[in-house]
């Protein structure tokens, strides 16, 4: 595991590097075309436009994948270090300065909003799956209210067959107090982020107080109730972490192309009144 992780810091270090040297090369064939009387800002756009290219073909290749166009996992780091030096070459594209046009506005702000979820993107991506990972089997996220809904009635008739017991009413009563809410829908999807035990450590000390009102055959009872909350925890885990995949991709995947839309724009549009030398 040790090597492992040497050798994944190695290869991440060396992509950093190369990509640092990438935008040098950038920077420096951008001064001389500049030195050399021509407008830069041609260079670098289509410089610009091209890394564009590369970060969207990322999102047809997941989609396209019995054609030969190399592992997801590949374009995935491609996507993350094109996507830096995106940034970078955007940063010189603007000249560090804020637009003074709707359409640069347009630009401007479509292109803060990809970059700014893309690198949030890129933290989560590392968290998450392995927080999902760490939950045992993962279950779709589709298929997670039925899940829910299934243990919800499992926990109900549990505490309904409670009641027959002489001492067991107890648990029929944190059914009704704490439990049936807690199985309704989604719960602590903040501390779940957080990846806090908070929550559920407190329905567990619930369970553990009532065990001293029941008989053997309650324990038993109160035992089945412990794995569906627990199994319910696991379930609004993965809702939540998932969740927020999927929230990320609402931000990150529609400013892509409209961001894509606004630059064939912005491309007609500089053609179209362009009188300079590119």
């Amino acid at each position: 595991m040790a090597q492992m992780s040497r050798a994944l810091s190695k290869g991440t270090l060396l992509s950093v590097v190369l990509t640092g040297f990438v935008f040098i090369l950038f920077f420096l064939a951008n001064k001389g075309y500049g030195v050399a009387l021509r407008d830069a800002k041609y260079f670098n756009g289509w410089i610009l436009a091209s890394c564009m290219a590369v970060l969207m073909f990322f999102t047809l290749r997941k989609r396209m994948v019995i054609l030969p166009f190399g592992r997801v996992r590949f374009w995935l780091l491609i996507h993350y270090y094109v996507g830096f030096l995106t940034i970078g070459v955007f940063w010189i594209h603007s000249r560090g300065l804020f637009p003074d046009s709707p359409m640069e506005w347009l630009l401007w702000t479509l292109f803060i909003l990809v970059a700014v979820s893309g690198v949030i993107g890129v933290i989560i991506s590392k968290i998450v799956p392995h927080r999902l990972a760490s939950q045992g089997e993962r279950v779709i996220f589709e298929r997670i209210p039925i899940f829910r809904a299934q243990l919800a009635a499992d926990a109900e008739a549990l505490a309904l067959d409670s009641i027959g017991g002489e001492n067991e009413v107890s648990l029929a009563e944190l059914h009704k107090n704490v439990l049936a809410a807690y199985f309704a829908r989604p719960r602590n999807i903040l501390a779940h982020l957080r990846m806090s035990n908070r929550p559920i450590a407190r329905i567990r000390s619930e369970l553990d107080t009532v065990e001293r009102y029941l008989d053997d055959e309650g324990k038993v009872r109160l035992g089945k109730m412990r794995d569906l909350v627990e199994a319910k925890n696991n379930l609004d885990i993965q809702y939540a972490n998932a969740g927020l995949l999927k929230l990320w991709l609402f931000l990150h995947i529609p400013p892509t192309f409209a961001l894509f839309v606004a630059i064939i724009a912005h491309v007609v549009i500089e053609y179209a009144f362009s009188t300079g030398i590119p």
